[in-house]
This record gives C-alpha cells, sequence and structure tokens, in this order.
C-alpha cells in the first residue's frame, strides 16, 4: 500500500499545470451513497488481559451518505475535499444486578478527507477514470442506549491516516455525471464515554451504573463502493 501512495504522488505532479478543464466545467459537486464491507468495534481496548484486549464485535454492510467537493486544476490533477456521516449500531447485552439486559451499542464517524486525483490519459469526453489518494481525519464517538439512558462522549481522539481510491465517471451531459468509485481506507480512533445518569429504569426496576468512564476503540477496515451523482459547475 505505501508503495502504491508514493507512485500514485509521483504520478500526479508530473503534469505541468495549465488552464485547459475538462469540458469546460472547474468544479464538482457530488452527493453519494456508500457501502463500506466490514468494520470492528473493541469495547475493552484497554483492557490489562491481552485477549480482552482484542475481542471485537464485527460490523458489516455499512451504508453511509457523503459529500465531496471537486477541483479540476489541469487537464489531468483534480484536488479534492469530501465528508461522510457513518453510523452502525448492533443489539448487545450488559449484566445489570445479576440479570442480561439488552442495549444497543455501536459508533458514530464523521471523515474529512483530502484527495489529489489523477485523470488516466485513455479517458474520454463522456467516460473519465482516475485514480487518487491522500489524507484523512475520523472523528467519532460511541453510541449505546440501554433502558432510558444513554452515554455522553467525554473525549475524542482523532484518528488519522491515508486513503486510496479507483473511480470513473459518466458525463450525462456538462451540467450532470453520474460516479462509481471504490475507496481502500483504514481508520482507528479511540472514544471515551460514561453513562448520563448513575441510575437506569429497565423493565420496570431501578438499577445502579458505573460511575467510572470506560473506552472503546473503532476500526473501518472494510473496502467502501461508492455511487454518486454529480454537478459540474
Amino acid at each position: 500500500m505505501t508503495k502504491f501512495i508514493k507512485i500514485l504522488f509521483l504520478i500526479s505532479i508530473l503534469p505541468i499545470i495549465s488552464s485547459a478543464q475538462a469540458n469546460g466545467k472547474d468544479l464538482g459537486i457530488s452527493f453519494n451513497l456508500n457501502y463500506t464491507t466490514t468494520s470492528k468495534l473493541f469495547l475493552q481496548p484497554d483492557s490489562p488481559d491481552l485477549i480482552l484486549r482484542g475481542v471485537h464485535q464485527s460490523l458489516d454492510d455499512i451504508y453511509s451518505y457523503s459529500i465531496d467537493v471537486r477541483y479540476q486544476v489541469s487537464e489531468s490533477i483534480i484536488l479534492g475535499i469530501g465528508s461522510e456521516l457513518i453510523k452502525k449500531t448492533f443489539d448487545n447485552s450488559i449484566n445489570l444486578g445479576g440479570i442480561r439486559a439488552s442495549m444497543k451499542d455501536g459508533y458514530k464517524m464523521i471523515p474529512i478527507e483530502l484527495s489529489v486525483y489523477y485523470l488516466i490519459p485513455f479517458s474520454t469526453e463522456q467516460f473519465k477514470f482516475y485514480m487518487g489518494g491522500g489524507f484523512g481525519l475520523y472523528i467519532g464517538e460511541q453510541i449505546r442506549e440501554l433502558g432510558d439512558v444513554s452515554i455522553s462522549n467525554e473525549s475524542k481522539k482523532i484518528g488519522y491516516g491515508i486513503q486510496v481510491s479507483v473511480g470513473m465517471d459518466y458525463l450525462v451531459n456538462q451540467f450532470l455525471s453520474v460516479r462509481g468509485q471504490m475507496r481502500f481506507r483504514d481508520p482507528e480512533f479511540e472514544m471515551e464515554s460514561k453513562y448520563s445518569d448513575t441510575t437506569v429504569n429497565y423493565n420496570g426496576k431501578t438499577y445502579i451504573l458505573p460511575v467510572e468512564k470506560f473506552t472503546s476503540k473503532v476500526n473501518i477496515n472494510g473496502i467502501t463502493f461508492v455511487i454518486g451523482a454529480v454537478i459540474n459547475l
């Protein structure tokens, strides 16, 4: 992956910046539907027990929405910035006063990704093929719903990493394109939370909740497939 990134950026800086633009349109704004294959939620990443630290819940088949803004600075080079809202939950349980209580666990993440794309030479007037990569910041928080209590996020450690993409735009007309893209990334970030109250009402009974903060960790290591509509300005 590291070698691919180096090659990608070497290719990207070879063309000389010029004023020629694709179809006379410099700016493209896309609205996308995304599908990410898999992710992992670690609920005890700080445990002194090595086995417990590695225990995780696989959260697969993640659907999300994103927006992407790209500006073509030359015939071959496109700069982009994008953001996404990723949210995934699952049914979990917890030991509550000697009983197993059902709850909802999961996470929410907002990535902010900066990219440089290289327009591949065999692109045509209607089919624009590209590859690109760049840097991403990943901000997240844990989701937990137990009875009438949720959790408050005490601190968020911003994750960061590289990401690469390949894709194609099909120009329907000079103002509208359809985009298909595949992105590879591996963000990981930690979240520190605590219950919003010291007691919970569950099935008509009141139980005491821990007051200590707890840490969780998310790793989104799947491939993301993107389909979207692009408005060319």
